[in-house]
Parts: structure tokens; sequence; C-alpha cells
């Protein structure tokens, strides 16, 4: 750990480095997470068009490209982000060798090194709890839909089938997300902060590797979070290394106050409660809001369920189920209330936006957008165990005879949790189609 007495060479040029590094990467937090409290967020705006502009340069000057793309797309490892990075690399080499020819005298920078740290900490706290809150909702890899359910593995990319791995499992979701909150937490307090960093590293290390097995387009930042959690723990790398290693006993050297002012140590000890206070509230309100509006407790269809067309009946006409046959509906999921799902013979999945009517019992399905919109109300009987839906869709007279298909079939999402297992389940449906 570094001390208040003077450093050695290699500790100054390694704290520049990291300093400016670790700088380029967090700026502008905590400003912009402060302000955010008024929703204003013109800090991060005006950061991200700075940075975006010096890619653009960068990209068209030295890259040989015409363009960049710069707008959000959900990934975090676009062309832009990779050049941000090595913008950032390029400026905290030649930062260093600026800075250490400019202050070559000083004998050490503990009190910028403190703050520095107590940044760094914040922001990797901040952002466990981002990613560890949404996944202990289970809305992060949320609940599977029916849809997801009847796709296969091979259909899946590899983001989807994490994606589908991880939301299959509620306790698994709630386990991941509690590790990340709870390195997060530990790293609050002075005396687990080293043990929160070497969780943080541990658990944002297998984020990483999931990230790179299964080609997750967040891999730079979850890097990033690996190695800020690593600086952290390595902070106090000989009582580590003695532990593990050695077998030596070092103990740790105990973080000092931060102001030699009680009162100050006890407005910045306020200070620190009332932003992980908001940090932790925030994602609290925001996992149970979401849990409502798109997640388990969402609001569902009142035909809630995945039916199987028996018949399909098309301006009088018996149209039978044939592969070939592109506009006969094979299926029919009716899970958001605001949602249909058809699905064609050839498997094919079209989206309507619908409304269901339990008065009138009627089924609007609407086409199209905007001024373009119309909307098509069919009727429906519930019957024993499916539906008879009727009515007029784009120009056709459709009757429909729908079964349904019992959804606890799918061994995904019903298996359940067994002790006792005298034999592995290791199935896969035979025959995942249609109750035909």
């Amino acid at each position: 750990m570094y001390l208040s007495r003077p450093w050695t060479v290699s500790q100054k040029i390694g704290f520049r480095f990291t300093f400016i590094f670790f700088g380029f990467m967090i700026l502008p937090f905590p400003l912009s997470t402060v302000l955010g409290v008024f929703n204003v967020y013109f800090l991060d705006t005006a950061f991200a068009n700075f940075w975006n502009w010096c890619a653009e340069l960068v990209a068209t000057g030295l890259l040989g490209m015409e363009e960049l793309a710069v707008n959000p797309t959900g990934s975090g490892d676009k062309t832009v982000d990779w050049i941000h990075y090595g913008l950032g690399l390029f400026l905290a080499i030649f930062g260093t060798v600026i800075w250490s020819a400019l202050d070559s005298k000083r004998s050490s920078y503990y009190r910028l090194w403190r703050v520095f740290v107590m940044i760094l900490v914040y922001y990797l706290v901040y952002y466990m709890a981002i990613y560890g809150f949404i996944k202990v909702f289970w809305l992060q890899m949320p609940e599977l839909r029916i849809d997801r359910l009847l796709k296969t593995y091979g259909q899946s990319s590899p983001m989807g089938l994490l994606w589908t791995f991880m939301g299959a499992s509620k306790t698994y979701s709630i386990y991941a997300g509690l590790s990340e909150v709870i390195a997060g937490t530990l790293l609050i307090f002075k005396r687990t902060r080293t043990l929160g960093g070497l969780v943080t590293f541990g658990v944002m290390f297998n984020v990483f590797m999931l990230n790179m097995a299964y080609d997750v387009p967040v891999k730079l930042f979850s890097a990033q979070l690996m190695i800020m959690g690593l600086y952290v723990a390595m902070i106090d790398y000989k009582a580590i290394l003695g532990l593990l290693l050695f077998r030596k006993s070092h103990q740790p050297v105990p973080w000092p106050p931060f102001f030699k002012s009680a009162k100050a140590n006890y407005f910045l000890l306020f200070a620190e409660i009332l932003f992980i206070g908001y940090i932790y509230f925030q994602r609290i309100d925001q996992g149970l809001s979401g849990r409502k509006q798109y997640g388990e407790l969402r609001e569902k269809s009142p035909l809630y369920g995945l039916y199987d067309v028996e018949h399909f009946v098309r301006n009088g006409d018996t149209i039978p189920p044939l592969l070939t046959d592109d506009e006969r509906w094979q299926r029919l999921i009716l899970e958001d209330p605001g949602r249909s799902i058809v699905i064609g013979m050839d498997d094919q999945l079209k989206y309507y936006t619908s409304e269901t009517d339990t008065a009138q019992q009627l089924l609007t399905i609407k086409v199209g957008r905007d001024s373009l919109e119309k909307s098509y109300p069919l009727h429906y009987e519930k019957l024993e165990d499916g539906l008879a839906i009727s009515g007029v869709l784009e120009g056709d007279t459709l009757n429909l005879k729908l079964k349904t298909y019992d959804l606890s079939r799918f061994y995904l999402t019903n298996r359940g949790f067994h002790w006792l297992n005298e034999v592995p389940w290791h199935r896969y449906d035979p025959a995942p189609k249609s109750n035909w």
C-alpha cells in the first residue's frame, strides 16, 4: 500500500499512468452521477460528444476510414469503443512522460492517490450495484418468454443462448446478482476493501470469460471493471501474496482517516452514506418497478398461452397444415396484453400489436403504424381445450380452431429442483411440435 512517506520512482510513474488511464475511463463520474439526481446529464453528453469527435478524427485521419459510426447500439465493443480505449492508452503513456518530466522532484502523491482510490472504489460500487441488482430482480436475463422456448439451440446466437441459460433459472440469476452486490458492498468499508477488490476481480473475471466465450459485446467494459477490482485489491499486495503464496504473516496497512479534522471526516462519512444510499435505493426501486413492468410480475394477456392452430379456414376454404404454405398459421402466442405472435408453417414469427376485450370477447389485431394502422377485431370464444377465433384480417375471412399447448411440456422451465436424483435428468423433448 502506498504510504505518505517518499515513493520510489516506479511507484510515482505507475501512479501517474494509472491515474490518467483510469481517469480517462471514469470521467465524468462522479459528477455526472451526483448531478443525475436532478436529471441533468449534460456532462455525460459533453464528454461523449468530445471523445466521439476525437475518435472520428483518428478513424478518418489515421485509420483511413471514410466514416465512423458513433450512435449507441447496445454494444460496448464497437470500433469507436476500441478507438476510445486506444486513445486512453496513448494519452496515459504520453501524459505520464510529460508529467514525469515536469514533476520529477515530487516525493509522493499520497493525498491525490487517496482521492483517486476513493473515486475508483465508488465507481466500482456504482456499477456493481447496477449489474448486480438487475440480476437479483431477474431482469437482465429475465424469465423466458414462450417464443424463446420454441426456438432451437441451433437457431440461437451464442449471446442468445447465454441469456436463455441465465433466464431459465431465477435462483442462479439471484446468486450471480448477489455476488456482484456483495463485492461492491465489501468495497465500501475500509476493513473489507481488500476482500472486496478480490471478490470484484473474481466475479468480473467470470463475467469477462462469459462475454468472451459467448461473444457478448461488453468485453471491454467487463475487463475494465475486472482490472480496477484487482488494482484495489493489490493495494495490499504484500498481505495477499504473503497469505496465498509465501505463507508469511503480513498485516495489511490500515487506512488512516482521510482528514485530520474529525468534523471533516464525519462530513465525508455523511456524504458517502448519502451517495451509497442513493445508489442502492435507486437500483432497488428500479428493480421492484421493473418486475412489474417487464419482469416476472408483469401484466399478462387474459388469453395467456400457446395455441396450436388445428383448423384454419380462410374465405371458406380449409387450409391443410402444409409446410409450403407461408400464410397458414401454425401457432398463436398470447403472452403480453398488447402483443400477439403468429407462427407460420415455416416457423417464421409475425408480431402484431393487439388488444383483448374480455367483455365483448374481441381480440383486436392491429396492422401497420401511425396513420396507416388498421384494426381488425376478431371474435373469440373460449373452448374447453382452446379457442375459436373468427373475423376478417387484412381482407381474409378467418375461422380458426386452436388447441391449448401444455406449457408444462417445456422441460427447461418445469423440471424444478430435486435433492434426490436416481438418474440424471438429461432430456430433450423428442416431440416439441404441436398437439395435432
